[in-house]
Order: structure tokens, then C-alpha cells, then sequence
């Protein structure tokens, strides 16, 4: 027999969930306590961020960090080009929201090219380059920290969850280590 909520359940599996989805947001809203007491059994946390709109998964680790239970969510290494992405979109949030001025964080793709080329050396191939850059928006896209607008001008919208994966403290920090690691590679 389905349980009323059966498509937040597969939602949830699924990724990220988005109160932009109104029908699953408010249905994953009424039916919380039970939807995460589902999860549960199968050491699962169900994070919720109302204010900030958003709900996913997150694997439930023991306190003293030796969890002999099976892993259903596997951490996933970004590469160079993917983690930088994801680093500058988390500060132009940060100073989106710092600024007042929206809550959305809308950028287009020039913007962004513009936003990661200092972290590249010179090159005479920029085609490859921007194929690179191409290639790091797409992934995280797919990861969901980045939406593409329906827009005739290639606009994208940070979403507000790489609040959750991506701590503020640490984005200064693994820039500066990421533009030194860019520019020994590129040597």
C-alpha cells in the first residue's frame, strides 16, 4: 500500500527538493515527521532549510565515527574546475546577501567566465579554457548548486543550498589555495 507522501520519498532520492516545487514542498512540509522517520531506518537525515527553501538527504554518520552501516550517499570529488565554480558561487552569495539587495543570486555565463578566468594562467588555447569552464557549469548544474533561467541571455541562479555544503569561513581560505594550486599545474 502507497504512503500519502510516496513521491516526496522518491523526490528526496531523487536530489535536492525546492519549494519552487510548491506541490512536493507543502506535501514534504505536512507529512515531515513521518518522512523522516522513514528515512531513518535506513540512516538517512532528512535536512530541511525552510527559510531558505530547500530539503535534501545526508547520510548519517556515528558519533565516534566508526559507522559500520552500509552508505546509501557517496561523497563525490569535484575536480579542480568544478570546485572553483562552486567555491566563487558561494562568495558571490555571500556578497549577494551581504549587499541586501535580493535574495536571488543571478549571474550570466559571461559574468561567470569572467568571475573564474583569474584563477587560470595566460593560455593561448582560451577555446579549451572556456570548454573547461563549459563543462564545470554544466556538472554543477547537475549537481544543483546552479540553475539555468529560462531566459533568452543565458542567466543562471545560484541556488541558496551550496549554503549547506560550502561553509562561509572556508571559501577565502580554498581560493587561495586553489589559484596556487592552478598556477603550479599550469607551470
Amino acid at each position: 500500500m502507497n504512503k500519502p507522501y510516496t513521491n516526496i520519498l522518491i523526490a528526496l532520492l531523487k536530489g535536492i527538493v525546492y519549494n519552487h516545487n510548491e506541490k512536493i514542498w507543502d506535501e514534504l512540509l505536512l507529512y515531515e515527521s513521518d518522512i523522516k522517520k522513514y528515512f531513518t531506518d535506513i540512516y538517512l537525515d532528512v535536512i530541511i532549510d525552510k527559510p531558505e527553501g530547500y530539503a535534501y538527504l545526508k547520510q548519517r554518520v556515528s558519533e565516534d565515527g566508526e559507522d559500520e552501516t552500509p552508505k546509501l550517499i557517496e561523497k563525490r570529488q569535484l575536480n579542480f574546475h568544478v570546485s572553483l565554480l562552486c567555491l566563487l558561487l558561494r562568495k558571490h552569495l555571500i556578497e549577494n546577501d551581504s549587499e541586501g539587495e535580493s535574495t536571488k543570486a543571478v549571474l550570466t555565463r559571461d559574468e561567470i567566465l569572467n568571475m573564474i578566468k583569474p584563477f587560470y594562467k595566460e593560455s593561448t588555447n582560451e577555446a579549451n579554457q572556456v570548454k573547461q569552464i563549459e563543462a564545470a557549469i554544466k556538472r554543477v548544474i547537475d549537481e544543483g548548486f546552479l540553475r539555468k533561467m529560462k531566459t533568452d541571455d543565458e542567466q543562471y541562479e545560484i541556488n541558496r543550498i551550496i549554503k549547506a555544503f560550502i561553509n562561509a569561513d572556508v571559501v577565502k581560505d580554498s581560493l587561495e589555495k586553489l589559484k596556487n594550486y592552478a598556477s603550479q599545474t599550469a607551470e
